[in-house]
């Protein structure tokens, strides 16, 4: 590190606290990254051996190096693209390391007024802390910065450029994950001390049998106490599932409309789930009350209810893997409670009123597809060619505009949350908020020549479920500060989440 030249050490420096920075982040997962990745300490290595060989090759022996002669562009290339960048494969997450670096390694980098931290307070009328840049040119000095400057202050989520309030994030995902944990082992516990009761008892009321001539039925419910609890849960949740979902009925009119074939292909894949675990269901009440035999595939079933797992019959659409089925029961009902609805007003009103009506977008099986099931709609129904219709996105402040400016070209969204941001008057502001939900939320297709060109658009992705680990699609937002650009917003996390089941 004190090799000349002099600019390597603080080269070195400005590696280390990046290296840093996205290994913290990593902690806030998935607002720091979508996902964890293995950013390890051979990066690290790897990238000081790339700088080591671009200082000598440029300096020649010399002492100091000019700063413009320096290879920003090819240390950030190598660094984004083949070192640290080349196992991420989120595209947002690929943003967000071009970021960093580009904040990092530029031709102010290595200025000592370079900001490296900008730490909010609580009390807006305090002054942000700001750590610069260290002046020296030694490890010494950089040693002697860090346990004077860093070591004395508190450290913060905003050292890391992420909201302070960050924190409680990563404590409720650490919280949902002990519990869930906890109740899968007390489960399984509770099975095994009742399979020993079980057996106990079995013994005692054949030894009181053969004393006394008595009958099992003489005895009462002998059943063990998972089998009962079993039972009165699979009872609970046939009752909060629909009895049925209307199947659409095609016609040579309906058949031709985007739309339509892809509710049609919605409703027909929740009729077809909401058959299977009814028919589960049943089976295994059946079972609990000794009316049936069970198969290796009702002891799977069994097997997995229990411990809170949800059975891989069931599994026909992405969920996160942490999902119980208590919170699964509830999701899918939702979900196939709005499929009914939508059958209904189809029914009743036609096809076309499916342009009108709202959706829960994260209720749907593929909302991906219901996307561009919609841009499909508008090309046809204007003769466009897809290539040339882009998404306007319109956040309502209340759902009661949403009528006077309803036209063929627009869809209703509800449900959306914004996570890390707050959206007034269709423009976007960072916030302190973990999550705010979205008002009735309008999807327009517009040509591209219809654009209107505003202030700074910034880029969201538009992620599944709190976990991100399924990206959408994207859409855009007009930023309410223009001095912001799309790296202060993906540093933040700012993220759109179509369910709130995690």
């Amino acid at each position: 590190m004190n090799k000349i030249p002099n600019e390597r050490s603080r080269l070195y420096f400005l590696l280390a606290w990046f290296h840093a920075v996205i290994q913290e982040r990593l902690r806030y997962v998935p607002l720091g990254w979508s996902k964890h990745y293995e950013f390890t300490e051979a990066d690290l290595k790897c990238a000081l051996d790339t700088i080591d060989i671009w200082i000598d090759l440029i300096s020649m022996g010399r002492t100091n190096l000019p700063i413009d002669k320096i290879p920003w562009e090819a240390l950030r290339t190598l660094l984004s693209q083949c070192i640290y960048g080349g196992r991420i494969d989120n595209p947002f997450d690929q943003r967000l390391l071009n970021g960093f670096l580009s904040k990092l390694f530029s031709l102010t980098s290595l200025n000592t007024d370079m900001k490296l931290i900008i730490e909010e307070q609580e009390e807006k009328s305090k002054k942000p802390v700001v750590i610069t840049m260290p002046d020296g040119v030694k490890r010494e000095q950089f040693i002697t910065w860090i346990e004077q400057t860093l070591r004395t202050l508190i450290q913060q989520p905003s050292w890391l450029g992420l909201p302070n309030n960050a924190e409680i994030v990563l404590l409720t995902t650490r919280a949902r994950e002990t519990l869930a944990k906890l109740l899968k082992m007390s489960s399984v516990i509770t099975i095994e001390d009742d399979d020993i009761a079980e057996n106990i008892l079995n013994d005692q009321i054949n030894l009181d049998i053969s004393k006394q001539g008595k009958t099992r039925s003489d005895t009462g419910d002998s059943r063990p106490m998972w089998m009962k609890q079993l039972h009165k849960s699979c009872a609970t949740w046939l009752k909060l599932l629909p009895t049925k979902i209307t199947i659409m009925k095609r016609t040579t009119e309906n058949i031709k409309d985007p739309l339509f074939r892809f509710f049609e292909r919605e409703v027909n894949t929740g009729s077809k789930l909401l058959t299977v675990v009814q028919s589960d269901l049943r089976d295994i009440i059946s079972v609990c009350e000794t009316k049936k035999k069970q198969t290796n595939y009702h002891r799977q079933l069994i097997s997995d209810l229990i411990k809170g797992v949800i059975p891989q019959s069931w599994k026909r659409y992405t969920i996160p893997k942490t999902l119980t089925v208590i919170q699964w029961i509830t999701d899918f009902s939702d979900r196939v409670k709005q499929l009914e609805s939508i059958s209904k007003l189809v029914a009743d009103q036609g096809y076309k009123s499916l342009k009108s009506c709202p959706i829960w977008l994260g209720g749907l099986f593929t909302p991906e597809a219901y996307v561009t099931a919609s841009r499909q709609c508008v090309a046809q129904a204007n003769q466009w060619s897809l290539e040339e219709l882009v998404l306007q996105v319109i956040v309502q402040d209340s759902t009661d505009q949403q009528q006077s400016i309803q036209d063929d070209c627009t869809f209703a969204i509800r449900g959306l949350r914004l996570q890390g941001a707050k959206c007034r008057s269709n423009k976007l502001y960072l916030s302190s908020s973990i999550s705010t939900e979205l008002s009735l939320t309008l999807f327009k297709w517009i040509r591209a020549t219809e654009k209107k060109q505003t202030n700074k658009m910034i880029t969201l992705p538009v992620y599944l479920n709190a976990t991100r680990n399924e990206l959408l699609f994207t859409i855009e937002l007009e930023s309410a500060d223009n001095s912001l650009n799309e790296f202060d917003y993906y540093e933040r996390g700012v993220a759109v989440l179509t369910s709130t089941i995690a």
